[in-house]
């Protein structure tokens, strides 16, 4: 969560907890009066403390972000998608989360390479850092004026897949920054670190499926809500700890599990699904959740100096916004013309929804969890920080005040299920 979470003055540290869940929860009520997404407004209030050193100590921690916070959205995130749903709507969310993605590594990793002087591998890693989305501040907003679900579900599909992906890239590309090739050709053959890399973005799904199925037999003979909700709360850090332990992704296991015991048929008997108690108690999880982290994402980035790092925040914002221009209005109509071509135009997207997925791809927490990540030994490490503190508040702030605006005059076409 942040620096204080492991200081040696425990009651502090509580203290410090509580004021900023008081915060989180002034801050959404003040929202919900000027009908702001709550996440945006934590992340400016956070913005304003850092910036006069309210509370100097916070910070945030990456290791906790990544094994605490993000289990628990991705868990969350995945329990609530609509499987039947996501499966109709596959092919967008492929192609935003798998060629997107590495379309957006390239697109910022050449800008900064090119306009910049940045070496290559420094440049890609950093479209790694940036790449994957946040949608919660957009998912808010959209649930509020009534978007398609069709919609929503492509959005928060393809941040559930290239988060986790977008994770492996980032070790795939700081391994290849880091290592010393050597005269021995630098610890491994090209096989070897094709496959650890593949092993990386794949055994992860493979885990999450196979430990979700497993659980999903044993919660169909639950009868107890308590124990139910214990086991999907061990499941999602449970799966996440094993994936990591088999040096794969544990992000994209914490996605396949949860898509697997968050399918209608997996739940337990306890009440339909948006009935249950897991249902009330992993909302309540990712509300408290998103609020801290939110909170805390504006801290950081008001606290820390960007204006030496103007030139590369320039040519990075500029490769994120040209990557996804490029990604939706390139991407999807191919996802139209396969579907044309396999008798599908029923499925076509409306093309009036590429703008609004063109703003949706915001940044958020897990950039700067990764770039805070980062060995002390990595080049330019100070100036990597610096343009995706920026390229994060770029995002959520303009993209998600624009969106903010237009939604609500958009044509209702858009909003049609």
């Amino acid at each position: 969560m942040a620096d204080v979470a492991g200081a040696s003055n425990a009651p502090a540290s509580i203290q410090t907890l509580v004021l900023l869940l008081l915060v989180a929860v002034a801050v959404a009520l003040a929202s919900r009066r000027f009908r702001v997404p709550y996440t945006l407004a934590l992340v400016l209030v956070g913005l304003l403390a850092g910036m006069l050193h309210v509370l100097p100590g916070v910070r945030l921690d990456p290791a906790v972000v990544i094994t605490v916070f993000l289990p628990a959205l991705l868990f969350e995130g995945a329990w609530n998608v609509r499987v039947a749903t996501l499966r109709a709507e596959w092919r967008p969310v492929a192609l935003l989360a798998l060629p997107g993605l590495g379309l957006s590594i390239a697109v910022v990793g050449a800008m900064l390479h090119w306009g910049l002087g940045v070496p290559w591998r420094l440049g890609l890693l950093l479209g790694a850092i940036v790449s994957p989305t946040d949608p919660v501040a957009v998912l808010t907003l959209m649930r509020q004026l009534g978007m398609a679900e069709r919609l929503r579900t492509i959005v928060e599909g393809e941040s559930l897949f290239n988060d986790g992906l977008g994770a492996a890239m980032f070790q795939i590309l700081l391994g290849l920054l880091l290592v010393a090739p050597g005269p021995g050709g630098g610890g491994g053959s090209a096989w070897t670190t094709l496959g650890a890399a593949l092993w990386l973005m794949l055994g992860g799904p493979i885990v999450g499926l196979l430990v979700g199925m497993a659980v999903a037999q044993i919660l169909r003979r639950v009868d107890d809500e308590v124990i139910a909700l214990a086991i999907t709360v061990g499941v999602a850090y449970g799966v996440y700890l094993l994936a990591s332990a088999l040096q794969t992704s544990g992000l994209l296991a914490v996605v396949g599990a949860g898509l697997v015991l968050g399918s209608d048929g997996c739940r337990t008997a306890t009440g339909a699904p948006g009935e249950q108690p897991a249902d009330v108690v992993w909302e309540f999880i990712g509300y408290i959740a998103n609020s801290l982290l939110f909170l805390l994402l504006g801290l950081q980035i008001g606290a820390a100096g960007i204006t030496g790092a103007l030139p590369g925040i320039c040519w990075a914002v500029s490769g994120v916004l040209l990557a996804r221009a490029l990604a939706v209005y390139l991407l999807l109509p191919l996802h139209d013309a396969i579907g044309g071509r396999l008798g599908g135009a029923s499925h076509s997207l409306p093309a009036n929804w590429r703008p609004l997925i063109v703003l949706c791809g915001l940044r958020g927490a897990i950039s700067v969890a990764l770039v805070l990540s980062l060995p002390a030994a990595t080049p330019q490490r100070d100036l990597l920080a610096g343009i995706v503190y920026a390229v994060v508040l770029v995002t959520l702030l303009g993209q998600g005040l624009a969106l903010r605006l237009l939604l609500p005059r958009w044509p209702k076409t858009a909003s049609a299920a």
